[in-house]
């Protein structure tokens, strides 16, 4: 067991999602959507978490340590959208990339 700090984030539905950093405490509101299922939604948050993680170049564990307080807030809200996203469908549906979520760069 590691001593030093990780980072941590969780989903909380309508009450938004945060995350602990070293450095940061992030709190973001959910987007406003029209809920219809939330089969999946935790699933769906964290693939957006990994998938922006990714186009930013930022999968080492050691780039994860360093993200500092917006950067946090924009992985959370990229996160949340494509969960937000998940939840307006019917069903246990894998994400996607839509027009609504830019790929983050």
């Amino acid at each position: 067991m590691s001593a030093r700090p990780e980072p941590r984030g969780q989903p909380f539905g309508s009450r938004g999602a945060w995350a602990v950093g070293r450095d940061a405490r992030v709190q973001v509101p959910d987007p406003a959507v029209r809920v219809v299922d939330t089969v999946g939604a935790r699933d769906a948050f964290t693939a957006g978490v990994l998938a922006h993680l990714h186009h930013t170049g930022r999968l080492r564990r050691e780039d994860v340590d360093h993200l500092g307080g917006g950067e946090l807030a924009r992985l959370l809200s990229y996160a949340a959208e494509i969960a937000a996203d998940t939840c307006t469908r019917t069903g246990a549906q894998p994400p996607y990339r839509y027009a609504g979520v830019p790929t983050p760069v």
